[in-house]
């Protein structure tokens, strides 16, 4: 039987999304203890990795068992194993034709950044700058992001792959006391590709690049030009919609 599970998880307990050998991980888990349940090895199929350090408050995935179990019962047994560190908020049986990854319709990313005094307590879960950014200049060479571009030069692994063409629906700012969200929508990310974006952002919200600049980036096809990435920590997946 094929299941759909939604989840959040704290990405700083994590050597990213991707199972990796002696490394702990947030795919890395479930499938150990879905293993465990099942006493069979079980593949967790997400609508996509993030990275060491990000976080997720909508990621979704779809795995497949055997064993008979109500889904009742799979989110209390895996919330039980994973200890507060990722939250199962729901479980579903979905037909044996859905795939997590290919029916993902879009996807949404929040990045955090505080700009007021520093914050010990946040320094995991929001880029602490400090320092008030120039928001009306990051919008105005933000705009040249949407639609569909190919998005090479805001890819880490660039060289190797062969199609960097996305779509973004929007960028949205939202400024709340000292805090910036800023929110992406569109149809899929390349590897680091918001982190890597959002580095641009914050050096023309300070001032050392031009809004002009982030247009010239986006038409040079490569990394040369952009080779910063964000801090994870200030990274969300939000929502994946179907």
């Amino acid at each position: 039987m094929k299941y759909f599970v939604s989840f959040s998880y704290d990405g700083s307990c994590f050597n990213g999304f991707q199972r990796q050998k002696k490394q702990k991980t947030v795919q890395g888990e479930f499938e150990k203890y879905l293993s465990s349940l099942e006493g069979n090895p079980v593949e967790l199929v997400a609508s996509g990795r993030t990275d060491k350090g990000v976080h997720a408050k909508g990621q979704c995935a779809h795995f497949c068992l055997d064993k008979k179990v109500t889904t009742y019962g799979l989110k209390k047994y895996l919330n039980r194993s994973f200890n507060g560190e990722i939250y199962v908020s729901s479980v579903t049986v979905v037909d044996d034709s859905f795939h997590a990854r290919y029916d993902v319709k879009d996807k949404i990313y929040s990045y955090y950044i505080n700009m007021g005094e520093y914050n010990p307590m946040m320094r995991n879960y929001m880029y602490q700058y400090c320092k008030e950014l120039d928001i009306e200049k990051m919008k105005k060479a933000s705009s040249c992001l949407i639609g569909e571009h190919d998005f090479r030069s805001f890819c880490t692994d660039e060289k190797g792959k062969d199609n960097c063409i996305r779509n973004i629906y929007s960028i949205d700012f939202e400024k709340k006391d000292n805090i910036l969200k800023i929110t992406f929508k569109g149809n899929g990310f390349l590897r680091k590709m918001i982190r890597n974006i959002m580095a641009i952002l914050i050096e023309i919200g300070n001032g050392s690049k031009e809004v002009s600049d982030m247009k010239r980036i986006l038409e040079e096809n490569n990394r040369k030009g952009n080779l910063k990435c964000a801090f994870s920590g200030g990274l969300y997946l939000e929502k994946v919609n179907y």
